[in-house]
């Protein structure tokens, strides 16, 4: 029986979506057919050059409608969240929901990893619009996504009882060359005064993201969440640090501290953390080390210490869980599919 290929539209060509194009073209199963840029300077150019490789003979389009007629299974949509950059913070929603209705397939990497985590209308209307379209729709990532979803609830296979879900996320940026990231979105470098006047649509973004993998675990191990509770401790640095984003100024934000907690019926709790710096001498009163540690407490009590370079390109890591999700997707019944829906996802490149 022939091998089945699933023809693929690209949603986006930043750092995420480089690295999907060469993963779409290193999967035998998966055919680039179309690739949706928004920068003009990226117009004609071949989906390979963009990203690196060799050219594939599809070119890049800012004409959304004209590469949304070419006939294909999935949408892989992975531009930088709407609800955190751009005019219009519903953006991504809109885009996914008009996707799903007219039949495309859509695996996602800008949250929609557990809607319910927004309330039943939201989750209803993400499912209506699969149901018409007679498609599916998958959120990834990974951290929230594999690390912060997928780990716990593995851990929990093990488990005779579980009474709390712990995963802490420390890391610091002083690598990261991005302004974009590090100033704009993540609001490091800010005054506390500039950061009230812009945190309210970042707290909102950020906030939702983890509550989604609060609910997903909760979901997951069978308890059900009462309510989401929510705090934050931000850092200001005591003299400039020098980073490879440009200069955090002596008393702006060089540190930020979250943590939410999920109480369920059944007394479990389920808690994400986050432990942010600029650089490795900000906020010394935090004494976790940089790194990933995945705890589930009960019976037995297990945890995982993930060091600071388990990873040694993450972005990479996000494109490609979602791209090896692809045909699982396809062939998934319509509707909305998170991690506890679909088989376990790997990477198969023949």
């Amino acid at each position: 029986m022939p091998k089945k290929i699933y023809k693929v539209i690209q949603w986006s060509s930043g750092n995420v979506g480089k690295a999907s194009i060469r993963g779409i073209k290193n999967r035998s199963d998966l055919d680039l057919v179309g690739l949706i840029v928004s920068d003009k300077n990226k117009n004609g150019l071949d989906a390979g050059t963009i990203a690196g490789i060799d050219s594939i003979g599809v070119e890049a389009s800012t004409d959304i409608e004209n590469v949304l007629s070419t006939k294909a299974d999935c949408v892989n949509y992975t531009p930088l969240a709407s609800l955190r950059l751009g005019e219009d913070p519903d953006l991504d929603k809109k885009n996914i929901i008009m996707l799903l209705r007219k039949g495309f397939n859509v695996v996602t990497t800008v949250g929609f990893l557990y809607p319910k985590a927004f309330g039943e209308d939201f989750a209803n209307e993400i499912e209506d619009a699969c149901i018409e379209g007679g498609v599916s729709l998958h959120g990834t990532g990974i951290a929230p996504g594999w690390l912060s979803d997928l780990m716990p609830l593995t851990m929990s296979g093990m488990s005779e009882e579980v009474n709390e879900v712990v995963v802490t996320e420390s890391s610091e940026f002083s690598y990261y060359p991005s302004e974009e990231i590090v100033f704009d979105t993540m609001l490091m470098g800010k005054s506390l005064d500039q950061y009230n006047q812009e945190a309210g649509r970042y707290e909102n973004w950020l906030g939702g993201l983890f509550k989604e993998a609060i609910y997903l675990i909760a979901d997951g191990i069978g308890s059900k969440i009462i309510n989401v509770n929510e705090s934050i401790d931000l850092i200001t640095a005591e003299q400039d640090y020098k980073i490879a984003a440009g200069v955090v100024e002596k008393g702006k934000i060089s540190g930020q501290r979250r943590k939410w907690i999920g109480n369920c019926e059944d007394g479990t709790k389920i808690i994400q953390e986050t432990i942010w710096r600029a650089h490795p001498d900000a906020a010394p009163e935090w004494e976790e080390p940089v790194g990933m540690c995945v705890e589930v407490k009960g019976k037995p009590n297990m945890k995982i210490d993930f060091s600071h370079d388990w990873n040694d390109d993450p972005l990479v890591s996000t494109a490609l869980h979602g791209i090896h999700a692809i045909p699982l997707v396809c062939e998934a019944s319509p509707g909305f599919k998170s991690f506890l829906d679909l088989p376990l996802i790997s990477s198969k490149f023949n």
